[in-house]
């Protein structure tokens, strides 16, 4: 249904390309910008960065047409100052009715799932030759087929707050049938 996966195999392979591909979706964003940090060797690998803590995006897919039975983020863990203490907290509703105003909203809360998980940025891992170590993370959450079918017609919105830290690097999203 929607993804995107920074880097030259991926699907977007320059910020501008993240940017045109969330661009769409977006109803909020403090704080998240599409970007790379060429002094970070792995690091500077492109990605959605949000910085300082409360940092907030949102995305509304609205009347989604296919149910979306699985979410995926890969993410930036690494041993560097810089990125170590971030912490990113996912929220993912569906089956809710957000694009026609406040009272459809709360009317469809009753029928929404909300389904949330925070990653860190840490990586534990020890630094040799006093160089930082940087890996990609991959988080992966089958949702309850029942519900995703009920979802079909209705609005997913995905909210993405930067709870820890003052940086957080999202590598790809992925919701898929």
């Amino acid at each position: 249904m929607f993804s995107f996966l920074a880097g030259s195999k991926g699907t977007t392979a320059r910020p501008s390309a993240i940017a045109s591909t969330l661009l769409p979706f977006i109803v909020e964003n403090t704080g998240w910008q599409p970007g790379t940090d060429m002094d970070a060797g792995f690091a500077r690998k492109g990605g959605l960065i949000g910085t300082g803590t409360g940092a907030t995006l949102t995305l509304l897919f609205r009347n989604v047409t296919r149910p979306v039975r699985r979410f995926d983020v890969v993410s930036l863990r690494s041993t560097s100052h810089v990125w170590n203490e971030g912490a990113a907290k996912f929220v993912l509703v569906t089956g809710g009715d957000f694009s026609h105003g406040k009272e459809a909203a709360e009317a469809s809360s009753k029928n929404a799932r909300e389904v949330s998980f925070e990653i860190s940025a840490e990586l534990n891992a020890e630094v040799s030759n006093g160089e930082d170590q940087h890996v990609s993370y991959h988080f992966g959450l089958d949702l309850d087929y029942a519900e995703t079918n009920e979802s079909v017609g209705k609005d997913l919105l995905l909210r993405i707050t930067l709870t820890k830290g003052s940086k957080f690097k999202i590598l790809g999203l992925m919701l898929c049938e």
